[in-house]
């Protein structure tokens, strides 16, 4: 359900788009945002055209469903029959990743066992891996530098996921989306929402809309359409009176909703409505997808991890967290090889998945302690190419470590030893991890280039 949100801040002003007439703040927000080329819509039609064009036939034919078309009534014809179940079912659950058909490149990569992780081919050959001890990182001008109006806490700094966009929310309930050219960041657009502090942001894989929730007791969350720069406010499910934990699945289509308790909602990203509930044997403290979107791990808050399989919706494995004594966060990393947890003791645990499905005791052996912290780990992030995990912890001033991954050696210069950068709320990268973003108590949204990586 829509609800009324507040206007905007700045010149820019959300109106509502009739359907013959383009608005000419939307259209000049599109143009900043996807630099004056045509329509991101057009050019995800292209991309559904392509597709289109493919030979598709149906691997097999079932007697049962034309048996069951010629008894009722209700259909006239095959083809009804089979569109009406198609799009109920696309609705529901969007397109199933064994469904869709990938092009082959003939060029496919290999697990990089130095690493542990998948890199590209032009960084093997190169031999140019990330060096442990030392990283070369440079602050740059503060993200939010041309606003400064999102709240004294910074509480997300979400990269977009295909240009060099970022988006910051704090304590003020403002959203800013600024852009980022490595010398000065403009902002592009900036709206408010009344009586919110933001607690999460999550860009959808296509980068046209984002999810935006509230770490008060909201029973609603934000939609926001970054083309026609209008956010939407949707109503929680009536169980769930605040959003604790909001997280959107890597390729989109789930979204996973936990407000504190035992019990975990799936909803479809699409259509926003509830597809399970997912009990859990304990409080949930932390939860995300893994990196195919198949599975989701629940972080319990006595040190409980569940593993839930998302194509039959039931928990396939269950283990402790070895020393743990009150979860705090857990996240996977985008290569599917490694999954972190951050515990209240200061103490960071980074389990191989692959022994995590094998191994049947209640108890595994973590791969790798990181024990460079000793208050509550309150944020946990791998960069792209799992090189990186940054940690942080929301109790002490300048409480951050860069770990070096396969190595596990903490960066020596970050941060800045006798330099002072507050309390860090949250901490990202970007996509090809040319840049990491921190929040802080002081309304900075904290910039830092990697220099290793070239892209953004």
């Amino acid at each position: 359900m829509k609800r009324n949100w507040s206007k905007p801040r700045g010149k820019s002003q959300m109106k509502k788009i009739r359907s013959n007439d383009e608005d000419p703040e939307e259209a000049k927000l599109s143009q900043l945002l996807f630099h004056k080329s045509k329509n991101m819509s057009e050019k995800l039609k292209s991309q559904d055209v392509e597709s289109s064009e493919l030979d598709l036939k149906p691997a097999w034919v079932d007697d049962d469903d034309q048996n069951q078309v010629a008894s009722n009534p209700l259909f006239k014809g095959k083809s009804q029959y089979a569109d009406k179940l198609k799009q109920k079912f696309e609705t529901m659950m969007g397109t199933p990743s064994w469904a869709k058909i990938k092009p082959k490149t003939g060029d496919e990569d290999e697990f990089s066992n130095r690493v542990g992780h998948l890199e590209s081919r032009k960084k093997l050959q190169a031999g140019t891996g990330l060096k442990a001890k030392i990283l070369e990182i440079k602050p740059a001008q503060d993200a939010n530098a041309d606003t400064k109006n999102e709240g004294r806490n910074i509480t997300c700094v979400e990269f977009h996921p295909k240009l060099s966009v970022t988006l910051v929310g704090g304590s003020a309930g403002v959203v800013s989306l600024l852009s980022l050219s490595g010398h000065e960041n403009k902002k592009l657009h900036s709206f408010s929402l009344k009586k919110w502090e933001i607690q999460t942001a999550r860009f959808t894989p296509s980068g046209t809309h984002a999810f935006i929730t509230s770490s008060g007791r909201h029973r609603q969350y934000c939609y926001y359409d970054l083309v026609k720069a209008v956010p939407e406010m949707i109503d929680l499910p009536n169980i769930v009176n605040k959003a604790n934990n909001f997280e959107l699945s890597r390729d989109g289509k789930y979204i996973a909703i936990c407000g504190g308790f035992d019990e975990v909602l799936i909803l479809s990203a699409t259509s926003k409505e509830l597809i399970r509930r997912l009990k859990n044997n304990s409080n949930i403290v932390s939860i995300c997808f893994s990196d195919s979107s198949e599975q989701l791990y629940c972080y319990g808050a006595q040190g409980e991890v569940t593993m839930w399989d998302l194509y039959t919706f039931r928990s396939y494995r269950k283990f402790y967290d070895q020393g743990c004594v009150n979860g705090s966060i857990i996240t996977a990393s985008p290569c599917g090889r490694l999954l972190a947890l951050g515990s209240g003791e200061g103490i960071v645990n980074v389990y191989k998945t692959s022994e995590l499905k094998e191994s049947t005791t209640y108890n595994p052996e973590p791969f790798h302690v990181v024990s460079s912290l000793c208050t509550k780990i309150t944020g946990l992030q791998f960069n792209a190419s799992t090189e990186i995990l940054g940690i942080i912890s929301n109790v002490l001033p300048s409480a951050a470590k860069l770990v070096h991954i396969p190595s596990y050696k903490i960066f020596q210069n970050y941060p800045t030893q006798g330099k002072d950068i507050g309390i860090l709320n949250c901490i990202g990268f970007s996509p090809n991890s040319g840049y990491m973003g921190v929040g802080n108590d002081k309304g900075h949204a904290l910039l830092y280039r990697l220099r290793h990586y070239t892209n953004y």
